[in-house]
């Protein structure tokens, strides 16, 4: 906390700053070498990058970046910032991989970023950070603290679909994981990364937080890594639970999904939904299973995933109408990764034909590809 900041201004709250529903996107991206391997560069990049909207940020490993979209107000808009930003990091002369995790990196690669936040971050977390992850977070604009209570509550629901649909990060260490999302369990054993707690105030919220964060020893409530979080300072609710996408016609799936549903959960009864503890199991399905698996329901039945995400395009569909959303093409694409399959299907059908470095070819192609134009892929 730097000396203008109080512990007042770490809680302040700037809900209605932005338009209802407005977005904002950030996208982690590991940064590797011509042998497509960890290259700690981030710092360089982040202080020589300058996008004309949105920004580039180091991130607590080196060989990562984080590029910000600027405000958007619909999903295709936040997209064709990070695309103009890989753009201008590709510009640049780096070489960019997206992905939840590198598929070959080993234990220990990738130095901690030194700074002030960072150092800190690595002496509270030691060994725990094993490599880097990388995710996508997708913040939505709240009228007020209310509704945002409201709609972060629900949209804790959905995060086993989005687990689902968006995990891209099977291979760990140069394995096979046997998870269609090994960066949600090395997160996990983050403290602090946890499924979302239920609030039933914006009191409650402050409260917890603030017993949170004096436990862990920080003055900072954003070193508390829920899969959602209510996040007042910048007047959003933020949804931590996708991997990385390398294709942004995916990224721009997931991001008109959430701000669809989050519509949807801002104006519903939240007074019956699944527990916390049910939540973070089907969570744990999906982060094993992909598409593949059995997930609650609001009725907290289990149904499958692909059958699940027709329900919720459903209800996106009819948000996006009745909200002016203006994101119909890019829920589109949520189709499309029902029948290409997610990140993870698609890598491993990669690896299975071109083995590790053809697979780590794709996904920097895909990757540097994506920001000039989308890239077709054969059906599961």
């Amino acid at each position: 906390m730097d000396a203008t900041t109080t512990e007042k201004d770490l809680w302040a709250s700037r809900f209605g700053v932005a338009d209802p529903f407005a977005l904002g996107v950030e996208e982690e991206l590991l940064l590797v070498d011509e042998r497509n391997q960890l290259l700690d560069r981030g710092p360089e990049l982040a202080g020589a990058t300058r996008p004309r909207d949105g920004e580039v940020d180091g991130e607590l490993f080196k060989a990562m970046v984080e590029s910000q979209s600027q405000i958007a107000r619909d999903a295709g808009e936040a997209v064709a910032t990070l695309g103009a930003i890989r753009r201008e990091l590709l510009d640049s002369g780096a070489r960019i991989l997206g992905a939840g995790v590198h598929p070959s990196a080993s234990s220990g690669a990738g130095a901690i970023a030194q700074t002030t936040r960072y150092e800190a971050i690595e002496d509270s977390l030691a060994g725990v950070l094993r490599t880097p992850i990388c995710g996508q977070h997708i913040h939505v604009g709240m009228p007020d603290a209310k509704t945002a209570v409201n709609a972060y509550n629900g949209i804790r629901t959905h995060i086993p679909l989005l687990n689902a649909l968006a995990a891209n990060s099977p291979f760990w260490f140069g394995e096979d994981s046997g998870l269609a999302s090994s960066r949600t369990v090395i997160f996990r054993s983050y403290p602090r990364a946890a499924m979302a707690p239920e609030f039933a105030s914006f009191a409650e919220f402050s409260r917890v937080t603030r017993e949170v964060c004096t436990a862990a020893g920080t003055d900072d409530y954003t070193q508390i890594w829920w899969d959602a979080r209510i996040h007042p300072r910048l007047g959003t609710i933020e949804i931590r639970a996708a991997d990385t996408q390398f294709d942004l016609r995916r990224a721009g799936a997931l991001v008109a999904l959430v701000q669809c549903l989050t519509w949807v959960e801002a104006g519903r009864d939240q007074s019956r939904i699944p527990s916390r503890e049910a939540l973070a199991e089907s969570s744990f399905q999906a982060t094993r299973h992909g598409l593949d698996a059995l997930l609650l329901d609001r009725g907290a039945e289990r149904v499958p995933a692909r059958e699940l995400a027709k329900r919720s395009l459903e209800e996106a569909g009819a948000a996006a109408a009745a909200g002016g959303l203006r994101c119909e093409e890019q829920l589109l694409e949520v189709e499309r990764i029902l029948t290409e399959g997610n990140g993870a299907a698609v890598q491993r059908r990669v690896h299975a034909e071109r083995g590790m470095d053809g697979l780590l070819d794709f996904l920097v192609a895909q990757t540097r590809d994506a920001a000039a134009h989308p890239v077709e892929l054969e059906a599961a």
